[in-house]
């Protein structure tokens, strides 16, 4: 998925500053927040923070809810604080700069969501910032699940943006956490491209599994329905 680069990206109703991250803006995080389904939640996680993005669109989506945001790189976060403070929902955003391996808190939590590192382990990034950010020796997907479910509260649940081809390994890591998927979204760029991404919420409470679909354009910059209603919310010109 693309990337963004200009150093403020202006939403609606908030902008991200994102000169001192390595990882800008990007059409994943976006489609994560959008999606989500953060209804009724009144305390929710956010991983891997970074800018502060998907936070910032939940408390737009639930100002009522108080969101803590993990990240590991001390820029990264303290991106996030000056994003949040800017923001129309300072009061309930907070950050903490950790390693979410680390992280303890009593605090149970009815979302836990994240665009997490997904890059496999032979890959190297030349930037120490990114590698952090987003390579899998930092937080692997097992990790991360595992952690998470352990501050989940019982009723609450897991949501995530992967790249397509780690599904198989998500539905071993499910299964052996005792957690099931209750929701899938494939998205792909265009009609005719392979799926690229997925989106999936899980939890510990089985369902019937809801599946659907989203592709994002048409052709260059002719973006479908179902993505213009997605993203009206945020986006300035969607």
């Amino acid at each position: 998925m693309k990337t963004i680069k200009e150093e403020i990206f202006k939403f609606k109703q908030f902008s991200i500053a994102q000169e001192q991250t390595a990882m800008k803006v990007g059409t994943d995080g976006v489609l994560l927040g959008a999606w989500a389904n953060i209804n009724h939640a009144r305390n929710i996680l956010d991983v891997g923070t970074g800018t502060g993005l998907i936070a910032l669109m939940c408390a737009q989506k639930q100002p009522f809810a108080n969101i803590d945001a993990v990240e590991l790189d001390p820029a990264a976060a303290r991106q996030a604080i000056e994003n949040f403070k800017n923001s129309p929902w300072s009061n309930q955003l907070k950050v903490i700069q950790t390693d979410f391996q680390s992280f303890t808190s009593e605090k149970k939590y009815d979302v836990i969501i994240s665009n997490p590192p997904y890059f496999d382990e032979n890959t190297s990034s030349p930037e120490i910032q990114r590698r952090l950010a987003r390579h899998t020796q930092a937080l692997t997907l097992s990790n991360l699940i595992r952690q998470a479910k352990k501050m989940l509260k019982p009723q609450g649940n897991i949501q995530l943006i992967l790249p397509a081809d780690k599904q198989e390994e998500l539905t071993k890591i499910l299964q052996q956490e005792q957690l099931y998927l209750n929701e899938i979204c494939y998205v792909k760029g265009h009609p005719t491209a392979k799926i690229k991404r997925i989106m999936i919420k899980f939890s510990k409470n089985y369902s019937l599994l809801t599946e659907n679909h989203l592709t994002i354009e048409y052709a260059r910059h002719r973006y479908t329905e179902d993505y213009i209603r997605l993203t009206r919310d945020f986006y300035l010109k969607m």
